[in-house]
């Protein structure tokens, strides 16, 4: 059989001299449950990636980062987002190690770097830590984030903001006063025939006097005006590429002694586990290559190794991620806490604790990822051990179950083939081997593992080609816990770690409906509802969430955009007593 996969080259960077007008037409709006957070509290966020000309959704970026960056301009936490429908969502757990202080969250796409610092999205964020006993570095106690003359926003606005930007919805309440542990049923109204097409994130939270500063709405941010070409103000600057395809690592190789070509070298990458992933390209002229990965892979354990008889005359480096001069972020330096605050502060922090405290009755739930199928399905021919008697070594298994396979031995050296039972003499090459999607090009180990702690062999014979690479078949052996131990050990080898993507969670719902169940666990909820990713539809505009046992005005909060790029920001209040 013959299998074929055409190598993926990579490409140079185009410096800046070549780009000046380069269009860069993308940004990224963000809507966070809220802007001040006391430690125990949840920041959760939802990310768009737009056209920044219209506010369509992009079809450039596929993978968006979010961060958030401390006043000393110190990464505090950095997430890798896939983007589905061009947009993301993800949270944050405030833990006790962070002082109180102002902090910013940022988003941006990678191709977004290459414009200014200042086009990067930007929201300011307080947080309050009620345990920490530097008092020095909480600031002033004195208010002056807003002036005598000016009269702090009042975010209990009862009425919808529907300009003429977002006319087409509005929310409909079954009532405007609850009790506590209340059903509250919303309606997300269109007012036209045809539901209004987009990406929303619904939140409803308490509102309090511990409110620093108000985030952007979607209406706001479609009116502020943006760059869209690139910046370069070092013309040594390279081009950033976007992650067009995917999620993209890069990197480079080089000839020890300068005497080796490093052009169309293989390389090969492998992120192990269940689902693995298993990739060959080809250097380019530079000896640089990428790779992009289509789907997200969640095992941080990356190797990446040369596919090439010469290989332990080459070395391989990884180049780093994109970063952002965070010297261009201008955070706030004063942070002002009046005394009248302290109620509210520590009403927040027992509220936290307590939920805290039965989180694991309220855990959230990891959306299972759909299971990727290995790049070889459904071709293999497989072999589950547990369907036959098992035997303890390597060698035992092939001799006796597995037909197709046969090894060779020389000088103590060994070598794992394919029988073609097509052709006559058997070629010479070796098969491609992977254990969990880990290449293996010394497998003179696999003959000391256990073979108890193999689940299958998936087997492939004949010619298999794979990059520009052809192997003499192909074995593939899945273990039960993925706990193979890698011994390789040379500079064509690069293990390392890589950033990987959030997890997509599905967020606890609250349900009152077992009463023997609820009655005796707290429900000290603040944040009543977060919703980050809403398709309007016929069947799908209809909403209900129950109130907490705390007592007080909450808000609730639509942003978002339609298919057309027209801004929604809707508010709405209820009180519940």
């Amino acid at each position: 059989m013959l299998v074929c996969q055409q190598p993926i080259l990579a490409q140079q960077p185009i410096s800046s001299n070549e780009t000046q007008n380069f269009p860069i037409d993308e940004t990224v709006f963000i809507h966070s449950n809220a802007t001040t957070f006391v430690s125990g509290e949840r920041l959760y966020y939802k990310i768009c990636c737009l056209n920044a000309s219209d506010k369509t959704p992009s079809s450039i970026s596929k993978v968006a980062y979010v961060e958030l960056i401390d006043s000393d301009k110190k990464n505090v936490f950095k997430n890798k987002l896939f983007l589905e429908n061009a947009t993301a969502e993800g949270d944050f757990f405030v833990p006790t190690t962070l002082k109180t202080g102002n902090y910013k969250l940022i988003g941006y796409t990678n191709w977004m770097l290459n414009k200014a610092t200042s086009e990067i999205f930007q929201i300011d964020i307080v947080i309050i830590n009620p345990f920490q006993n530097d008092r020095k570095s909480i600031g002033t106690i004195a208010d002056t984030t807003y002036s005598k003359n000016e009269s702090k926003p009042d975010s209990r606005n009862s009425s919808a903001i529907n300009s003429g930007r977002n006319e087409s919805l509005k929310f409909k309440l079954n009532k405007k006063t609850f009790t506590n542990r209340e059903q509250v049923n919303l309606q997300i109204e269109s007012l036209t025939q045809i539901p209004t097409k987009g990406n929303y994130s619904l939140s409803v939270r308490k509102v309090d006097d511990l409110t620093f500063g108000t985030q952007m709405t979607a209406a706001t941010f479609a009116e502020k005006p943006y760059e869209t070409t690139a910046s370069f103000q070092d013309n040594e600057k390279k081009l950033i590429l976007p992650e067009l395809r995917g999620e993209m690592i890069s990197g480079k190789i080089s000839s020890k002694n300068n005497s080796n070509n490093v052009q169309n070298v293989t390389i090969g990458l492998s992120i192990p586990g269940k689902p693995f992933k298993f990739k060959v390209i080809e250097t380019d002229l530079y000896g640089s290559f990428i790779f992009n990965l289509e789907k997200a892979y969640y095992n941080p354990n990356i190797i990446i190794q040369i596919i090439d008889d010469n290989r332990d005359n080459y070395t391989i480096t990884l180049d780093n991620m994109p970063e952002i001069d965070f010297t261009k972020v201008s955070i706030r330096s004063d942070l002002n806490l009046v005394s009248e605050l302290k109620e509210t502060i520590v009403n927040r922090s027992v509220a936290s604790q307590i939920e805290n405290a039965y989180y694991y009755k309220k855990t959230d739930s990891v959306i299972k990822t759909e299971d990727s199928k290995p790049f070889f399905y459904p071709v293999a021919k497989e072999y589950v051990l547990d369907d036959y008697t098992r035997f303890p070594t390597l060698k035992e298994t092939i001799i006796e179950v597995i037909k197709e396979a046969y090894y060779q031995e020389k000088n103590q050296n060994y070598s794992l083939h394919v029988m073609n039972y097509d052709i006559y003499p058997q070629l010479a090459e070796s098969a491609l081997v992977l254990v969990d999607g880990l290449l293996l090009q010394d497998v003179n180990e696999l003959f000391n593992y256990k073979m108890k702690n193999v689940y299958k062999f998936s087997i492939i014979a004949g010619p298999y080609y794979y990059g520009s690479k052809i192997f003499n078949g192909l074995i593939s052996i899945t273990t039960i816990n993925d706990d193979f131990p890698r011994k390789e050990n040379d500079s064509s080898v690069l293990e390392t770690t890589n950033l990987r993507p959030s997890v997509k969670k599905e967020y606890y719902k609250v349900n009152y409906t077992d009463k023997t169940k609820s009655e005796r666990i707290p429900d000290y909820r603040n944040q009543l509802v977060w919703i980050p990713e809403i398709r309007l539809g016929k069947a799908e505009n209809q909403f209900s969430f129950l109130t907490s046992d705390v007592s007080g005005t909450f808000e609730i909060v639509l942003e978002g955009f339609t298919d057309q790029g027209i801004p929604v920001s809707l508010k709405e209040s209820i009180n519940v007593n």
